[in-house]
């Protein structure tokens, strides 16, 4: 009786015993990758892409930029004159007085001429500035000649004391010719100390008798 239950049981354990074998041949199949998971001869971990270099941070230079005081603007301040008249009436000068007549400036001196028989008669009114020394007077024939014009006569008259007519007589001029008279002041630079003749007037063309 009690060989039979052994045969029996070893009869039953057969099957179990494959059973058995196929399960844990499964479950080692199954956890064959975790196995050697965390030892020396477990696979290797997957490689992570290799990250590009990093550069060692370099510090930007520092520059030291100099600060320029630009200037303030400020306000132009110009000062007008005060106008001498009132708007719309012009200026009234009164220029000083001629010392020996109203000659104006560029000084004109216009001289008188009276004709003679051969001659003629300049006058005029004198020059009372201290800077007149004398007069001359230069009769220019209006008559043209062949060749080279004779030099035309002149007279020469000191600067007389006050003020009024001067006179002077031009002789040898020809009869029946045209001339016209110039009127010269000596005149004396102060600063070089030099005389020199100024043309101040002339006539208009006179026929001499």
């Amino acid at each position: 009786m009690i060989a039979a239950a052994a045969v029996g049981l070893v009869v039953l354990s057969a099957p179990a015993t494959e059973l058995a074998a196929e399960v844990t041949a499964e479950v080692s199949a199954s956890w064959a990758p975790f196995r050697n998971a965390g030892t020396a001869d477990g696979p290797e971990p997957a490689r992570v892409a290799d990250a590009p270099p990093v550069a060692a941070a370099v510090p930007q230079p520092v520059v030291d930029t100099p600060v320029l005081a630009l200037p303030v603007p400020r306000r132009l301040e110009v000062e007008l004159p005060t106008p001498l008249v009132p708007r719309g009436r012009p200026l009234e000068v009164t220029p000083p007085p001629a010392e020996c007549g109203g000659y104006g400036n560029p000084r004109q001196v216009p001289p008188g001429v009276v004709a003679g028989a051969g001659s003629a008669t300049v006058s005029w009114q004198a020059d009372g500035r201290a800077a007149v020394q004398g007069y001359r007077v230069t009769a220019v024939s209006q008559q043209l000649v062949t060749g080279e014009q004779p030099a035309p006569p002149q007279v020469t008259v000191g600067q007389r004391a006050g003020c009024g007519e001067v006179t002077a007589t031009v002789a040898g001029l020809t009869r029946g010719v045209p001339y016209v008279f110039w009127l010269e002041e000596a005149l004396l630079d102060d600063t070089t100390g030099v005389t020199e003749y100024v043309q101040v007037g002339w006539s208009s063309p006179v026929v001499v008798g």
